[in-house]
């Protein structure tokens, strides 16, 4: 009743308002630079009724575009939404064939799809221009959830340029992988990465405690930990050497060949220090130690150089007491062969190398000494060309060869120069 009453009084007022405009119109006189307009107070009131429902108008029509516009409806956005990751699929797959002009183009029609997804700027991050590849990774940077694909992906530029000096890289390097730890402690591979690159550094303190951490977070297991060990005593045992410091370096050769007795380097690395002292007891007890569980051509040229001055005779007997260590090793009965053709000891030869074929261990070594047997004792070329023809049928002969990236080494080395892990050369058969 009190909401009518109120609704009568209003009307009420209304009304009388209207009979007096009735009664007494007004004109309302505007001037502006020489313009002049005339209206009636109820037309000026009709106007700013008009204005007000145009206005009221343009709110409601905003509300609707908000709320009920069909052009932002879920439908339409889902839609959106499966175009663009349809789009960052085809990106990646391009991507994946090193298709990177395919990849950029889907990349962009992905981020015109999803322009508030972080998924596109990841593609592109990968293919676009270097400028806008670091404006791609400053935004992935400011988004907690993509920091660390952004600090990936400059990592792997910082990795792959070229023309900068290495010190730089690594520093740059290093500080990305700390940030990167930080974010995820106890990942294998940061913990990896950071141990090489130390390694790379020269900071071995830090390394032996980076490989610390990842034995304790069983990224490696405890005889690579000892593996490892060796090869940083080694690396540092050859620092000392080149600094002339002779008996630290023995020291580090040893504390190497304590924690992996099969460490070939760092035994010829000892038994040249020994050597060079004059003390050939020694060089041969350290040779003769790692034969035992580890031989090595390296190993056996080394042996010979112990007494360079005996004669053909001498060396075979001598080879034939230092191989028995080892006895039934392919590399000691390979030295054994060696030795007995160059000294006319066809049998001790031939019984050493059909050993190997008998037992299934032979190797292409093994048959390229026989078709040189063949060819010392009977000028047989047929046979050793048989010989020769039966080599490609066998595993190649062991390599120095990474672990990590499987390239194949000449020589020995504690960093690989190809994939620059450290520790992961090893003598192994070539795969």
């Amino acid at each position: 009743m009190i909401r009518l009453g109120l609704y009568i009084t209003l009307a009420i007022f209304l009304a009388l308002g209207a009979v007096w405009f009735a009664d007494h119109p007004g004109v309302l006189q505007l001037n502006w630079r020489g313009w002049e307009v005339r209206m009636s107070v109820a037309i000026l009131c009709l106007i700013l009724l008009l204005y007000t429902a145009f206005c009221f108008f343009l709110f409601k029509l905003y509300r609707w575009f908000k709320t009920d516009n069909p052009l932002m409806s879920q439908q339409r956005q889902a839609s959106r939404r499966q175009k663009g990751l349809l789009e960052l699929d085809l990106g990646w797959s391009a991507l994946a064939i090193e298709d990177r002009v395919a990849a950029l183009k889907h990349g962009k029609k992905a981020l015109g799809f999803l322009p508030t997804d972080y998924g596109p700027l990841r593609l592109l991050s990968k293919v676009d221009t270097e400028k806008n590849i670091q404006k791609h990774l400053q935004k992935l940077m400011e988004h907690a959830p993509t920091r660390m694909a952004a600090l990936k992906s400059k990592f792997d530029q910082s990795c792959g340029q070229t023309g900068r000096r290495d010190n730089q890289k690594n520093q740059e390097n290093l500080a990305l992988l700390q940030e990167m730890q930080n974010i995820t402690p106890g990942n294998p591979w940061i913990m990896r990465r950071l141990f090489d690159l130390y390694t790379r550094q020269e900071k071995w303190d830090d390394a032996t405690a980076e490989l610390g951490r990842m034995v304790k977070n069983k990224t490696v297991d405890a005889a690579e930990q000892k593996h490892l060990n060796a090869v940083i005593c080694y690396s540092q045992a050859l620092e000392a050497n080149l600094a002339n410091q002779k008996s630290t370096a023995q020291d580090f050769a040893r504390k190497a060949l304590k924690n992996d007795p099969a460490y070939v380097p760092a035994a010829i690395l000892l038994g040249r220090q020994y050597l060079s002292l004059g003390d050939k007891t020694k060089a041969r007890k350290v040779i003769e130690a790692i034969w035992k569980v580890a031989p090595h051509p390296d190993l056996s040229q080394f042996f010979l150089k112990l007494e360079p001055l005996e004669s053909p005779s001498e060396k075979f007997r001598r080879i034939q007491k230092f191989t028995k260590l080892n006895a039934d090793h392919l590399h000691s009965l390979h030295f054994l062969a060696k030795s007995a053709l160059d000294t006319e000891h066809w049998t001790e030869a031939k019984q050493a190398l059909n050993s190997l074929v008998t037992t299934g261990k032979a190797h292409q070594e093994t048959y390229h000494l026989l078709a040189r047997l063949e060819m010392m004792q009977k000028q047989d070329k047929t046979a050793s060309n048989a010989m020769m023809a039966r080599a490609q049928d066998v595993p190649a002969d062991p390599v120095w060869q990474c672990d990590a990236c499987h390239t194949r080494r000449e020589n020995y080395s504690a960093t690989c120069p190809s994939c620059h892990s450290f520790g992961q050369i090893k003598w192994q058969d070539a795969q």
